[in-house]
């Protein structure tokens, strides 16, 4: 996670999370909230407060961007259902986050921050 652009589009891919889990938590269906409250806890934990190695981290933050774009996927394929449009703009959204977690593993800076 050394690239601030890279960082700049995980935090939308996690905005965007939070708010179809509040959506479908409105709904009546809680159990998306407590599973991304947990996922979210665990992610900047390991990203942020655990004394990991730089290694561990520049790993985990691309498969966080991974599960995050799949979980964003699971709602765009829901979504087609109710409308096309919707669930096409979920779906290139999850694609567009997996692919950015498939990237983040192949750029690596050598330096540190």
């Amino acid at each position: 996670m050394n690239s601030l652009s890279l960082g700049f589009l995980y935090v939308v891919g996690v905005t965007w999370l939070l708010c179809e889990v509040c959506v479908s938590a409105s709904g009546g269906n809680w159990t998306p909230l407590w599973l991304y409250l947990i996922g979210f806890i665990v992610m900047f934990a390991v990203l942020g407060c655990l004394p990991l190695s730089t290694k561990a981290i520049e790993i985990a933050g691309p498969i966080f961007a991974i599960l995050i774009g799949v979980s964003i996927l699971a709602y765009g394929f829901g979504a087609f259902g109710s409308g096309f449009m919707g669930g096409a703009i979920r779906s290139v959204g999850g694609l567009a986050l997996v692919a950015l977690g498939v990237i983040g593993f192949s750029y690596r800076k050598t330096e540190a921050h």
